[in-house]
């Protein structure tokens, strides 16, 4: 009767687990939550993957109802995110930039961000800080590029990369998420003295001042989030065609050159990223199969 009344796909129920996993944590430690309406809007943000079941076996038919369902979890991540900070800030209270700083100079004998001081240009800051902000469009991109795939070439028995891909994609983020709870930092911006601030450009300095406005969730540093997606991007961009990849790789490598260049990041939070991606793509792909059958959706070969 379950199954009737709602239609899940593994997206809908990896998201409805994390949200539901942070509510906990935050009752649990309720009274260190500066904010609780985190918890409220975090805890919404799980349920709206069960009113999008729900509207989905009701049988929505038309091209621009179903990328509506299926692109919805966009808005549970971002109301994720965005909803981070107090709960992180009251399961992990204490900084940790210091590990991270210590790990940066043990691996390099310096801080990498001063010894790129030497090269910073405000046109590089530009050109950088571009490949940077594209991080938030880069699994849209590839996503619609699935998605359109699997509406060209449906026929019984194809495999719909989009559902994979969803779920893995989503899953690199919740890991990452993770992450900051484990190792909450705010990065070498804010840490370290150097010798002068980053010579920007126009563009650079209007997007670092609109990322400062849209991202309330300042410990984000370890690990590095913008890597990890990007490198799941490249990989599941690869088993589409090597034009995509291709597509995809003079953006990525921009983007992870502009995460120390641009003092986001220590290279350490780079190195754990790439390490955390490449155990997660897999992982997740081989639990999208197990989660496809608890969702009802059934085995799905890959392509």
């Amino acid at each position: 009767m379950l199954q009737r009344a709602v239609r899940f796909t593994p997206a809908d129920l990896l998201t409805a687990a994390f949200s539901f996993l942070l509510v906990v944590v935050g009752l649990f430690r309720f009274g260190a939550v500066s904010d609780p309406l985190a918890i409220l809007l975090v805890g919404a943000a799980g349920l709206l993957p069960i009113g999008v079941a729900r509207v989905r076996a009701a049988g929505a038919t038309s091209v621009a109802a179903r990328v509506a369902l299926d692109f919805s979890m966009i808005a549970s991540l971002l109301v994720i995110f965005d909803n981070l900070g107090p709960l992180i800030r009251a399961v992990n209270p204490v900084d940790r930039d210091a590990w991270l700083i210590a790990s940066d100079r043990w691996l390099f004998g310096t801080d990498p961000t001063r010894a790129l001081e030497s090269l910073a240009t405000p046109l590089l800051s530009d050109l950088l800080t571009v490949c940077y902000a594209l991080y938030f469009f880069h699994p849209i991109v590839l996503a619609g590029l699935l998605w359109a795939d699997d509406l060209r070439q449906a026929r019984v028995g194809f495999s719909r990369e989009f559902p994979r891909f969803a779920f893995t994609i989503l899953a690199v983020f919740y890991v990452s998420y993770a992450g900051y709870f484990a190792v909450p930092a705010i990065g070498p911006r804010f840490t370290i003295r150097h010798d002068a601030p980053l010579p920007r450009g126009a563009v650079s300095t209007t997007i670092d001042a609109t990322l400062d406005r849209l991202e309330t969730n300042k410990r984000n540093c370890f690990p590095s989030g913008h890597s990890m997606v990007t490198v799941a991007v490249l990989i599941e961009g690869a088993r589409r065609s090597r034009r995509t990849f291709l597509g995809f790789l003079p953006f990525a490598l921009g983007l992870i050159a502009a995460t120390v260049y641009g003092r986001y990041h220590y290279v350490t939070d780079v190195l754990a990223g790439l390490v955390l991606v490449a155990a997660t793509v897999p992982l997740a792909r081989t639990a999208y199969e197990r989660v496809a059958v608890l969702a009802g959706t059934g085995r799905q070969t890959s392509r």
